[in-house]
């Protein structure tokens, strides 16, 4: 899952003036590069940065440049054949077999060079040096773990330095208070979570929580809690063993679920938690426990 954020800013439109300006500055994409040529022009640290992000995308690289920083070789000797270092000045002909171009020189001729050459051959280029010369961007970007999967967040603004902050505070947001963080399509398998204590959604920890938002069914002894019902999407099956379900069919219930391809979290007692795994040991279920709080005053 991919969150991407981006300056919206439109142009006033007056009376009888030309077509107003695209209300984003730019259309947020998730590029596929995996075998695909990017083609890097500078070799200095940022163009080692950038080419580490191509290189995680899958990208073949091809970087060309008259001096190579030493990270930049060192770079490409872990890579293998996945980064090549060509060391010369650009030529036009570099243009002819890449996806995607990067240009981070530290010489503005060279960079507008290079950008204006790609528009012409409608390669998208990422000018680092000067945005506005380039015809796509790299946002800021980060990620969350979440059980349903990795949560990538983009974020691309006028201000690099502001994109890096949003991207860390919707990340902490994330990662505190995780509403909506459910798979909307069900995986091959689905996952089971052993929450050890009373149910009280003010005694969960921060890991319990996080599993609860992302879960599709949620077992609890008891009646569950009414302030953490509220905190769940509508839809979470919520099973109440002794009212909805008897003990002893717990585990099969759990295991047909799982099986289903949904995420369970079952909220147990601290004394009974070794009694909980030991019941879907016993019925074969993988699962994975997340102690509790314990309530000081019980």
């Amino acid at each position: 899952m991919t969150i991407a954020f981006a300056d919206a800013t439109p142009a006033a439109t007056p009376a009888a003036a030309p077509p107003a300006a695209p209300a984003l500055d730019g259309l947020p994409l998730t590029v596929g590069l995996s075998a695909r040529e990017v083609l890097v022009v500078g070799a200095g640290p940022v163009s080692v940065r950038r080419a580490e992000t191509f290189l995680e995308a899958g990208a073949v690289i091809r970087v060309v440049a008259p001096r190579v920083d030493p990270a930049m070789a060192a770079l490409a000797a872990r890579a293998g054949d996945h980064v090549v270092v060509v060391t010369r000045n650009f030529v036009p002909a570099d243009l002819d077999t890449p996806w995607m171009v990067h240009v981070a020189t530290g010489d503005p001729v060279v960079d507008a060079e290079v950008a204006t050459l790609c528009e012409q051959r409608r390669i998208w280029c990422v000018a680092a040096g000067d945005a506005a010369l380039g015809s796509a961007r790299v946002p800021a970007r980060t990620a969350v773990a979440t059980p349903a999967g990795l949560v990538r967040i983009a974020v691309d603004s006028s201000d690099p330095r502001r994109s890096v902050r949003v991207g860390r505070h919707v990340a902490r947001s994330l990662a505190t208070a995780p509403a909506g963080l459910r798979a909307r399509r069900r995986p091959e398998a689905g996952w089971l979570v052993l929450v050890g204590g009373s149910g009280d959604g003010d005694l969960l920890t921060v890991r319990a929580r996080r599993f609860i938002h992302a879960a599709d069914v949620l077992v609890v002894d008891g009646a569950a809690d009414p302030g953490l019902l509220a905190e769940i999407d509508d839809d979470v099956e919520v099973i109440e063993v002794g009212s909805t379900l008897p003990v002893d069919a717990v585990a099969r219930v759990v295991a047909a679920r799982c099986a289903a391809g949904h995420g369970v979290v079952r909220i147990v007692a601290a004394e009974t938690l070794a009694d909980r795994a030991g019941e879907l040991r016993a019925a074969g279920v993988e699962f994975e426990i997340v102690p509790g709080v314990i309530d000081g005053g019980a």
